[in-house]
């Protein structure tokens, strides 16, 4: 391919080589001495990403236990607006996907109900750092690490916390009550479970 420019010294041409399509000598790149490509790592445009549909707790010393996973939404008041059955558990349709590259996934769901006793995710009253939660819907998984368990003030978690924060690199953030009931406060304060996604998220098998 060539390309002609004027001038003063009269027409300059411009060559540009094209490699052939292959070597001259007909060995192969491997052949000729060259390194092999590396392969390649998922970027953040490959990324599965779904709406989780169910939540597996897979703690290091104790039962596996599974839930259904509802999508919710803050209401007028601006709270979670949580499932009313205490065994299913609700995700933020306002937050991440499972399987982001940035952002929390948060879960949420009652510790109990009086009407229904305990709820699934008096689990995470066990939880500790190392062990593992594994969101999925019907064709994806994502796993999870938990890194951090700690209780905050209702009245704090969403002004004096990062609990909500779409910015962050990609976690998984699990919220339920705590603390001393009463009748007239309910229970003061929410637990918080922070984990990190262990890889990107996989095809069910």
């Amino acid at each position: 391919m060539s390309t002609t420019t004027g001038s003063s010294r009269g027409p300059l041409t411009v060559s540009t080589p094209v490699a052939p399509e292959t070597p001259v000598d007909g060995a192969s790149a491997t052949q000729s001495g060259a390194a092999p490509a590396r392969p390649g790592q998922t970027g953040v445009t490959q990324r599965h990403t779904f709406s989780p549909s169910s939540i597996t707790l897979q703690p290091r010393n104790g039962t596996t236990a599974s839930a259904t996973v509802d999508p919710i939404d803050t209401g007028a008041s601006g709270e979670l607006s949580l499932p009313a059955d205490p065994g299913q558990v609700g995700w933020w349709q306002s937050g991440a996907l499972a399987g982001d590259a940035f952002g929390s996934v948060v879960l949420a769901g009652h510790i109990d109900s009086k009407d229904r006793g305990v709820g699934f995710f008096a689990r995470l009253l066990r939880v500790q750092s190392g062990d593992e939660v594994v969101l999925a819907d019907g064709a994806y998984q994502q796993r999870y690490r938990v890194l951090t368990t700690r209780d905050v003030p209702k009245a704090s978690l969403a002004t004096n916390t990062d609990t909500f924060a779409q910015s962050v690199p990609g976690r998984l953030v699990l919220l339920t009550c705590t603390g001393t009931w009463s009748p007239a406060t309910h229970y003061p304060d929410n637990l918080v479970v922070t984990a990190e996604p262990v890889g990107t998220a996989t095809p069910r098998g």
